[in-house]
């Protein structure tokens, strides 16, 4: 049941963050040619959100969601691909979110959910945080975009 509601999960990002994405990433899908007609340093969506929780988990940068912020969701996880990797964000925000794996085999579905909206808000803490700052970068930076390593190097930093 944990890996069916963790799989469901369809973390969202603050929506100032909505043109950064639109520049280095693929809304829709598309056929693989037009993703790099396009220049995109990303095929998919989820991939820029997988690559920026992890550096907001390397920077130790969340920026947590208000209510109210406005909010923009896309596929769920269990869509996400590689599994592998999703798996490994999963697993990440397990543990950062602090949820004791042993206590929910023997939760109520209420209690259950109170856990994975924890998971839910741990990834997208990080996640926004990850492209504030992806975006903070670029602003005192604009150059550094042109540069094909520019993901690679955020990492590297």
């Amino acid at each position: 049941m944990l890996e069916k509601k963790l799989g469901n999960l369809r973390p969202g990002y603050l929506l100032r963050f909505e043109e950064l994405i639109r520049q280095n990433a693929q809304f829709g899908g598309g056929a693989e040619e037009d993703k790099y007609k396009k220049a995109r340093s990303f095929s998919n969506v989820y991939e820029f959100y997988v690559y920026a929780y992890f550096l907001g988990l390397k920077k130790t940068f969340r920026l947590e969601i208000a209510s109210t912020d406005t909010v923009k969701d896309f596929w769920e996880v269990l869509n996400w691909k590689p599994k592998d990797l999703a798996d490994s964000l999963l697993a990440s925000a397990l543990g950062e979110s602090q949820v004791d794996l042993s206590s929910l085999e023997h939760m109520e579905e209420k209690e259950l959910n109170v856990e994975i909206k924890k998971v839910k808000e741990t990834i997208e803490a990080y996640a926004n945080g990850g492209f504030d700052y992806i975006e903070r970068y670029l602003k005192n930076d604009p150059e550094a975009i042109s540069d094909d390593r520019v993901f690679v190097n955020l990492l590297a930093d």
